[in-house]
């Protein structure tokens, strides 16, 4: 498998599609009172299990100067795509997208892209790599924390102002370098 460097000129909005399969999501709980506030994620499984499928895009107007790679398998398909964004102000690479082909799921390949990113943080001296998830991606926390990271934040209005009740919650993730 090899990574390449995706110009921006020919892979501008490039689409991609996304899809994972969980029986499970995390549950979230808020408490604000006096006494104190906060948040719980509790993991729950759904009555059955539950198919998301969407779309996104590379390289967005609102990212400043994102850089994307694809990996290629022995055919020159491109089966990954990562791409991730640099925040000066704050010394943080913000990864933006890491989408394995669901056909290459399980071997790797997410790995060698979570190697890659991490490599070129620590060779530019940032101090943490930062991503946004859904309390309903299990499959990605799971390998997130597996590769590391660990919970650093939420937004419970980050998508819409009923994000609890439509149970799709954002949490940010961080790995610290």
């Amino acid at each position: 498998m090899e990574i390449i460097s995706l110009d921006r000129k020919e892979y501008d909005y490039f689409p991609l599609h996304y899809r994972y399969t969980t029986k499970e999501y995390y549950k979230v709980e808020t408490r604000c009172g006096k006494e104190g506030f906060g948040v719980s994620f509790e993991r729950q499984r759904f009555e059955k299990e539950v198919v998301y499928d969407n779309t996104d895009t590379l390289f967005q107007e609102y990212w400043k100067n994102p850089k994307a790679f694809g990996v290629k398998d022995d055919d020159g398909k491109i089966v990954a795509y990562l791409e991730f964004d640099t925040e000066e102000w704050n010394n943080r690479i913000i990864m933006t997208q890491l989408l394995v082909d669901e056909s290459q799921r399980g071997k790797g390949v997410g790995r060698i892209l979570f190697d890659f990113v991490k490599d070129f943080a620590c060779q530019e001296d940032y101090r943490i790599i930062t991503l946004e998830t859904q309390n309903t991606n299990v499959p990605a926390i799971d390998f997130y924390l597996k590769m590391g990271f660990t919970f650093c934040g939420t937004n419970l209005f980050f998508y819409s102002n009923d994000d609890i009740g439509e149970n799709e919650v954002m949490i940010e993730m961080a790995y610290l370098l």
